[in-house]
């Protein structure tokens, strides 16, 4: 039987507790990508930006077989408007034709375009509507966020 699975990239921590949700709901699996190269958080404010600028695909570190998988969570941070640059390595590297995408991501304020680009990017079989998880969230009501876009898009 395919399971679910959890993939997201973190740098602050705050996507991580919209992980940690996820799984509380889904018992999904949970796979975090990590970089040959890191971004510590000044590196994500100059070198990063630019990455999200010119479509580089940093390195991933570790590999994960998606063979046991037919419904995949997405997501990370929102950077200069878009998806940081890790998930961009890792809807290329990864064939996801076969997969059902639940997209979801963290911001500050504002996604600009980066479920446009992402449903364009990731080549999947079908695309869920996203979870778009504002900083203002994780304040008052993250859970129900999560719970009520499960309820839609997940558990039917």
């Amino acid at each position: 039987m395919k399971k679910s699975l959890i993939v997201y990239y973190s740098l602050s921590g705050l996507t991580k507790k919209v992980v940690n949700v996820l799984k509380n709901f889904t018992d999904a699996d949970i796979y975090e990508i990590e970089l040959e190269k890191p971004y510590s958080k000044l590196t994500a404010y100059t070198i990063g930006l630019v990455h999200c600028k010119t479509d580089y695909e940093p390195a991933i570190k570790n590999e994960i077989d998606l063979s046991n998988y037919d419904k995949i969570f997405i997501g990370g941070p929102a950077w200069c408007f878009t998806y940081a640059p890790p998930i961009h390595s890792f809807i290329k590297k990864y064939n996801l034709g076969d997969k059902v995408i639940y997209p979801f991501g963290t911001a500050t304020s504002n996604f600009g375009n980066y479920f446009e680009r992402f449903a364009k990017e990731c080549k999947a079989k079908e695309m869920k509507k996203p979870l778009k998880v504002f900083k203002s969230t994780f304040k008052d009501g993250l859970e129900d966020t999560v719970k009520v876009w499960l309820d839609e898009e997940y558990i039917k």
